[in-house]
């Protein structure tokens, strides 16, 4: 279970540094509607790669034991 809460955290982190990158180099005339847009689909793709990434390691290890 360890693994899968170190895998959830580490997407967690990687997206806020990705997030904050994207942001400063955001130019101030640019649609915030579409960065938030970006935003809301990278963080339902990394959400969804957490959890199958924590099926399958968990699969992965049941099956080994």
């Amino acid at each position: 279970m360890g693994i899968f809460l170190l895998g959830g955290l580490v997407f967690i982190v990687a997206f806020t540094f990705f997030k904050i990158s994207a942001l400063r180099k955001t130019k101030s005339d640019q649609s915030w509607s579409k960065l938030t847009l970006v935003g809301v689909v990278d963080y339902l793709v990394l959400v969804a790669g957490t959890l199958g990434t924590g099926i399958l390691f968990m699969t992965i290890y049941s099956m080994s034991h």
